[in-house]
């Protein structure tokens, strides 16, 4: 693995050297290394983001399936796949272009995590190298900006991009499980990471657009009527 990321993180630590030589400051830097990395990477996202965006499509019709077959789960996975097919939507095709992101994302963070990488630099009268520990947090109060800054940014993009009120409720812990997080790491890992959940909501916002929750679907009971499925697309037809 690590044949496959330190050629990576090399290079990144050269052009996070590089714009810091052009701006005069790390944090900058950071910023705009961030920014790139988010570009080079925008179409494999976009491919994510799109594959997200049917599947939210088609979530009514699946719960429907679901409650329709809940008593026969053989059925009720080959109905579902059947759904996808002709829809022609690949339920994980979101996976690949998230796995052929993370080598690229892991060196950034080697990079950020170096010993030294910033030489004592300071972004808006933070040092970068400072990491905010609750002990420095009681010394300087105002250090508590970033990972406050931290859970607050994943709060949003999850709220944005998690449609599903039950999934809502698993992850409602993990802006502040990475605001925690972002106590033990420098300063400069927070302004990326900031930075790169900022551009995440972006790219979401240009390619899915703001999703409104899909309804959930009634029970089925003995009483009621079985829920009505939406038609599915005629072959040949285009997605809109």
């Amino acid at each position: 693995m690590s044949r496959l990321i330190d050629p990576i993180t090399n290079l990144l630590a050269q052009m996070l050297r590089l714009l810091f030589d052009v701006t005069g400051s790390y944090g900058v830097a950071i910023i705009l290394l961030t920014l790139v990395i988010k570009l080079v990477l925008h179409p494999l996202t976009r491919t994510q983001l799109r594959s997200m965006k049917e599947m939210q499509y088609l979530a009514p019709q699946v719960q429907a399936l679901r409650e329709k077959y809940k008593g026969n789960p053989q059925q009720m996975n080959m109905e579902v796949m059947n759904l996808y097919r002709a829809h022609k939507v690949n339920p994980f095709g979101g996976c690949l272009p998230l796995l052929l992101q993370i080598p690229v994302l892991w060196g950034l963070f080697a990079v950020l995590r170096r010993q030294n990488i910033f030489n004592g630099a300071a972004f808006l009268g933070f040092p970068l190298d400072a990491v905010p520990t609750f002990g420095k947090i009681t010394a300087d109060p105002l250090l508590a900006i970033w990972p406050i800054l931290v859970g607050v940014t994943t709060y949003f993009q999850q709220r944005m991009s998690v449609t599903d009120p039950q999934q809502a409720k698993m992850f409602i812990f993990m802006p502040v499980l990475v605001a925690w997080f972002a106590m033990a790491f420098p300063i400069g890992l927070s302004i990326y990471w900031i930075t790169s959940t900022l551009a995440y909501i972006a790219e979401y916002y240009l390619v899915v657009g703001r999703l409104t929750p899909p309804a959930p679907a009634a029970p089925v009971g003995p009483d009621k009527p079985p829920i009505p499925v939406l038609p599915q697309r005629p072959k040949g037809a285009r997605k809109r």
